[in-house]
């Protein structure tokens, strides 16, 4: 290990995952970039996770194993204890791919200002299997306009930097349960560069006792409260509707015109509700949205005519 090199405080939160903490584990210890605190907070696990975590023999784990508090205290205590010049979230049932961590300082060390970066990655089901990806066109930063459209990051694939940041900027809000992270996107677009990798560099799994696949209603509804108190200096109810529409579009409830008119209210208020926002980004996914909604609908009357 080269000591000389920037440390990497990686924070993996497990609650009982001992179908794939090893896997999980094992690919952070893998990794291509060697100089980690490896920080794994048993949450209480009533299953055989601990016993697996305490099967790796590598001295730079950190295990804190102690009773249930939940995901978002359990994270405030990973930053806390993170030493490192840069903090790299992961979970408990994904997977690194070697070189996350190395192409993630390397975009650091070569782009100044960004507090965060995201990494492309690819969805997996509970036996490892391709499910689809997701992965942005370019390596490019975030624009905090897009946040409106819904979440373009996978929390897990972050990476803090804590030259540009401090520990209290990256504290998850416990009134923000199941969005905690969004919630965090839509403060630090304020504060810092957030930006993401175009390559491929995580294995995010779906499964059936995933936070993402259980809770999908409630989160939408807390991501809208969080668009509506980081990212809207204008307030009104109108407006809160407006953005859920927006929010909630690829969930299909709303019509094309419900959509548009929702589309033109921001969009006729976005220098009031946020000075930060691009005009012009915020019209190409509003064009993007209505092409998508008028082309399903045509799909739709096609196949019930046939």
């Amino acid at each position: 290990m080269d000591n000389q090199k920037p440390l990497i405080s990686v924070v993996i939160p497990v609650y009982n995952a001992e179908r794939y903490i090893l896997k999980a584990l094992l690919s952070v210890c893998e990794q291509s970039y060697q100089n980690l605190q490896i920080i794994v907070l048993d949450d209480g696990s009533t299953d055989r996770s601990k016993t697996i975590i305490e099967s790796v023999k590598d001295e730079r784990i950190q295990l804190v194993s102690r009773e249930n508090r939940g995901l978002i205290a359990t994270l405030n205590e990973g930053v806390q204890l993170s030493h490192g010049a840069y903090i790299a979230r992961m979970d408990a049932d994904d997977i690194c791919l070697p070189d996350r961590f190395t192409q993630q300082l390397t975009y650091f060390e070569s782009h100044s200002g960004f507090g965060v970066l995201f990494t492309g990655l690819e969805y997996i089901d509970a036996g490892d299997k391709v499910l689809r990806k997701k992965v942005s066109h370019e390596t490019r930063e975030i624009e905090p306009v897009e946040l409106l459209f819904g979440c373009p990051v996978c929390h897990p694939t972050a990476m803090f930097n804590m030259n540009v940041l401090k520990k209290e900027d990256i504290r998850y809000d416990s009134e923000f349960d199941k969005t905690e992270d969004f919630e965090l996107w839509t403060r630090l677009s304020s504060m810092t560069k957030i930006g993401i990798l175009s390559n491929v560099l995580f294995k995010y799994r779906i499964h059936a006792e995933s936070i993402t696949s259980n809770n999908n209603t409630e989160q939408r509804e807390t991501a809208v409260r969080a668009i509506t108190k980081n990212l809207s200096h204008a307030k009104s109810a109108g407006l809160n509707k407006a953005f859920s529409v927006i929010y909630n579009n690829h969930q299909g409830d709303d019509s094309a015109v419900t959509t548009f008119i929702a589309l033109l209210r921001i969009f006729l208020r976005l220098g009031r509700i946020n000075r930060t926002f691009s005009h012009y980004k915020f019209f190409l996914k509003s064009y993007y949205i209505l092409r998508d909604q008028l082309s399903e609908k045509s799909d739709k009357k096609l196949r019930e005519n046939i």
